[in-house]
């Protein structure tokens, strides 16, 4: 039994129409494209994506000036940032096309873990680096820092399959999305600029952690563009709207890293607060099936994938000195390709 609902191109936009039909009851308006929710049977399909991304976040984790060589006297600052490297991720994803309806559930889940390092070192031995802790007023000879991002996001939506004349398949889908974000900033400085000789040696150190759990409604929608030879060009837009707790912590280590060095220790917490972090992504791949028999087949998917959490990480370490003060956050996101199969059994 097939789902057909006639509908002209300018009245595309109200494509919702096609929900309201039930299996078997056609529904006509003037000459157009006709949209069909084609007869399915019951078929499972099982998705694996390898990853490999790169996140556009950054710390700065200190700073450092130089002397103009004209003998002014002018000096020139140089904020020094660390950015993450590209890292591996993994999604899975399994999801049941009921049989006849064309309609499906689909539950998928993301690990990825972002990483990466940068030093810096007083480029003319003479006005040092500094930034977060000041070595008793003077600056230091060295600073590193590091960052390491991790997310682990769940989804679970409900579909329909509808295809568009005989080259264009629609797919809107919707649901629920959880994610647990967490983010860990560190910077280390060594040694006195200003000491003679220079010292070296760990002199001190600051950490920023963040950590955001929240879930909230998704929506989205593929579209695959047939190509023939079983090739398709897909493209896919979904976003969500997460609500959650939002924790975050500062801690500063003066003298050495307590652990290793026994130094001394000033930690600050600021209060946890229910924060809103909207999410969009995006992908376009080029996907093709290959069919084993008439009940199994398997896709294989190269794409590009882009992904935005506005909000998600907060780093206002003045929150932590003065209470009821502006909270300050960034966003994390990551983008880069991806390589997925999909088995499909009937």
């Amino acid at each position: 039994m097939k789902t057909k609902i006639t509908l002209a191109l300018a009245m595309l936009g109200l494509s919702s129409i096609a929900f309201a039909g039930a299996p078997g009851n056609p529904m006509v308006v003037p000459t157009g494209v006709p949209v069909i929710a084609p007869d399915s049977t019951g078929t499972w399909s099982f998705g694996l994506e390898a990853l490999y991304m790169e996140s556009n976040t950054s710390f700065q984790y200190a700073s450092y000036d130089t002397l103009a060589t004209d003998g002014s006297g002018t000096t020139t600052q140089h904020n020094q940032s660390v950015h993450n490297d590209w890292n591996w991720g993994v999604e899975a994803d399994i999801s049941y096309m009921f049989p006849g309806s064309s309609r499906d559930i689909s539950a998928s889940y993301t690990y990825l873990n972002q990483d990466g390092s940068d030093s810096v070192t007083d480029p003319d031995d003479v006005l040092g680096v500094t930034n977060f802790i000041n070595n008793g007023g003077q600056p230091f000879n060295t600073a590193k820092g590091d960052v390491d991002q991790t997310l682990n996001a769940a989804t679970l939506t409900f579909g329909q399959l509808l295809t568009v004349g005989d080259r264009l398949s629609l797919h809107p889908f919707g649901g629920v999305q959880f994610a647990d974000i967490d983010n860990t900033d560190n910077a280390y400085y060594y040694g006195n600029s200003d000491a003679v000789p220079p010292t070296t040696g760990l002199t001190g150190s600051y950490k920023q952690e963040s950590d955001f759990e929240g879930a909230g409604p998704r929506a989205g929608i593929d579209a695959s563009v047939h190509l023939g030879s079983d090739f398709s060009i897909i493209g896919t837009f979904a976003g969500a709207l997460l609500v959650g707790n939002m924790d975050s912590q500062f801690a500063f280590y003066n003298g050495a890293v307590p652990s290793a060095f026994g130094g001394t220790v000033l930690s600050f917490k600021n209060d946890s607060y229910t924060a809103l972090v909207p999410e969009l992504d995006a992908k376009i791949a080029l996907d093709y099936m290959y069919a084993f028999n008439p009940k199994t087949s398997m896709n294989i998917q190269v794409g590009y994938e882009v992904v935005n959490y506005f909000n998600a990480e907060s780093n206002n370490i003045l929150d932590a000195f003065n209470s009821n003060s502006v909270s300050t956050t960034s966003d994390f996101n990551y983008n880069g390709p991806y390589l997925r199969l999909q088995l499909n059994v009937a």
